[in-house]
Formats: structure tokens, sequence, C-alpha cells
């Protein structure tokens, strides 16, 4: 591998999301910032070692590219790249631009521009990356209304039929073999990865990711969804970032803003504190493999960690640790055997298989969350 990444102390900041893998298969934009960084390194003869959390930029990799071994390049005491080990790198100061993700909200308030910068280098790269734009397209839906066409890629396996596409305020890109059924409204810049179904009559405003082999209907703003993620019904989701296989009952919705418009607080799990974001507009935060049932009601600045199985009416607590199960009436544990069943068949239902190294994973997620189920101390 010509690169590897390399976490330092502030991937436990983005945790949930990062009990399961590490920032850098974090989705911010069209891509990963794994996959970002290997789409555009050029260099193959020797391993560059980049922090996990860092967004390439064209500048950084020029500086990068140019990295002799034992050389690096470092920010505010934040090692950014390099090649060798890091305790026997000569260090130079990097005094462009280092953009990074530290907290989750970091994710949806930088996917808009991501999805910019991403399309960019996607065309650039050429090959199977090269969308052909709308107005390229071999056989255009004539009932679909499209602003900006040239901001438009289709993938050309790519299904769109009776949508409104506007990307007058940035650029639309639908992957390979994804799906926009009839009525769908979609306003740049948003991602629509492969796989994807958008159910009829769906509202995806602007800097929206979903994932590949996602389905989403309803309205989603500002959002980021990972893939194999589910949100297939109406409801709203706003200024959230959803892990995998996760799941959305039909009404679910997350409030993104407190009705006194104060500051939004979120929950982090890395110091057991309250953490004020200084956003107005916050939604909800769900690791891995999570799911509610329907007409769930998440407040504003609710984190969700891994495997929690969540239900009932009425909004449920800010944090619901990993593994929970429950919701307003009460919380128990979603028994490791139970969960392990349930994420075997989703998995099944998309063709793929709960691995060993997997289970062993979650397995360890589940005994080194133990300390956040207050309940089981009773």
């Amino acid at each position: 591998m010509a690169l590897t990444f390399v976490d330092d102390l502030g991937a436990r900041g983005l945790l949930p999301l990062t009990y399961t893998h590490g920032p850098q298969e974090c989705r911010v934009g069209i891509l990963t910032l794994s996959q970002k960084w290997n789409l555009l390194w050029r260099r193959q003869e020797a391993t560059l070692s980049v922090n996990s959390r860092l967004l390439p930029n064209d500048a950084l990799l020029l500086a990068a590219q140019s990295l002799s071994q034992g050389k690096g390049l470092r920010q505010g005491g934040q090692n950014l790249a390099w090649h060798g080990q890091a305790d026997r790198v000569e260090w130079t100061n990097w005094d462009g631009e280092a953009e990074w993700i530290t907290y989750p909200e970091d994710i949806f308030l930088k996917n808009g521009s991501q999805i910019q910068r991403d399309v960019r280098w996607l065309l650039e790269a050429g090959g199977e990356w090269a969308l052909p734009a709308w107005s390229q397209r071999v056989d255009p839906d004539p009932h679909t209304a499209v602003y900006r066409p040239e901001q438009v890629y289709v993938h050309p396996s790519a299904i769109v039929r009776a949508a409104v596409l506007d990307a007058s305020d940035g650029p639309i890109w639908i992957g390979e073999s994804a799906e926009i059924m009839a009525g769908s409204m979609i306003k740049g810049p948003v991602a629509i990865g492969e796989h994807c179904s958008i159910k009829m009559g769906a509202k995806i405003y602007g800097d929206s990711t979903v994932g590949p082999y996602c389905k989403v209907g309803g309205e989603v703003s500002n959002s980021v969804i990972h893939s194999y993620s589910n949100k297939g019904h109406d409801g709203f989701m706003g200024n959230s970032v959803i892990g995998r296989w996760c799941n959305w009952g039909a009404d679910t919705n997350n409030s993104n803003l407190k009705n006194n418009y104060e500051q939004v607080k979120l929950w982090d799990i890395a110091t057991g504190t309250f953490r004020n974001t200084g956003l107005t507009f916050c939604g909800l935060i769900m690791g891995d493999h999570s799911k509610c049932g329907i007409n769930t009601m998440f407040n504003t600045g609710t984190v969700v960690g891994v495997g929690a199985n969540i239900f009932g009416g009425g909004f449920v607590r800010q944090f619901i640790p990993s593994f929970g199960w429950g919701g307003t009436q009460g919380m128990e544990t979603f028994r490791f055997d139970k969960f392990a069943q349930t994420a075997e068949k989703v998995m099944q239902r998309r063709g793929l298989a709960l691995s060993d190294e997997e289970r062993e994973l979650l397995q360890r997620i589940y005994e080194a969350t133990a300390v956040h189920r207050t309940w089981e101390k009773k």
C-alpha cells in the first residue's frame, strides 16, 4: 500500500462513528477520506503515512508528493503526512490550508464544499469516474426538469424519471445504477451514491450525501448517510450524520433547531460530558447498525451509539449508549447474541455476510461500551 492512515488521539472525538472504522472511512462529500487520498496520490514507490482525520487539498497534496524519506509535514503540533517512522522524521511546518474532521458535526458542515471539490477531482481523474453531464446523456428523460444541466452528472446506468434536479447552487452527482424515482426533488450540491434508491416524492436539499446502497425517502437536508442505511419513508432528517447499516422507521424525525434558538450541545463520548458545538443547527449523530421504530422523535443534538434499537413515543434521551434497547419508557441492553442475529439478517438481505472479524470487532465494542449503559449497574 502506498498510503497508510494513522489515528491520533483526536480520532476519539469522532465517536460513535469511529468505533467501527477509522476516521479515513468517514464519507465527506462524494468520497470517504481514504478514497480521496487514494484517488489523488501519484507516488507508488514509497509508503506515505497520513493523519486519518486529514482532508486533502491541492496544495497539501503537492507538498506531500514532494516529501523524501524521513521527511514530514506538521501544523500546530499535529502530524499531517510523513515518510518513515514518526519519531525519527524531520518535520517541516506546513503553513498552508489543513482541513480536519475533529467532531461528527464537521462531516455535515464540510459536506457541501467537499462535494464540489470531489466533483472536480473525479472528473479530472477520468476513467470510470468521469460521469457525463445531463446534457450529454444518450437518453435524457423528457419528464425530468433540470436546472444547470452542465452541473448534473449522472452515470449512464442510473435511472432518473420525472424528477426535479436543481444544480443552481451546486453540482448533483448520481452514481452507478442509482434510481431517482418519480416526483423526487434534488437541490445541489448533493451526492447520490452507487446503487442508491431515492423514493418517490423525496426531497433532498443541498449539502447532503446519500452513500452507496442506501434507500432514502422523505425530507433530507445537509446530512450525510453512510452506506447500506435506509430512511425509506416520510420524515425529516436535518444536519445529521448516519452511520452504516442503520434504519429509520416510518415517520421518524429529528429536530435540528432548539425552540429558544440557543447553541446546540452534543454528548461527547470521549470526555463523558456535553460539548457546546457553537451551532444553531445540529441534529442527530448515529453509529453503525443502529435502528429506530416508526414515529421515533430525536431531539436537537442527539447522539446514538453502535447497535442501538430505539422505539416508543415521545422524545428519546439525547444520548443512547451503544447496544441500548428501548426509549422513553426505559432502557435495557440489546443482548449481543440477539444483536448479531439481527445484523446477520440485515446483511443477508443485501447479499452480504457478517464476517468473523466484524463480529469480533462488534463484540469488543459491546464490552467496551458497557460503562455507558448505566442501567446495567442498578
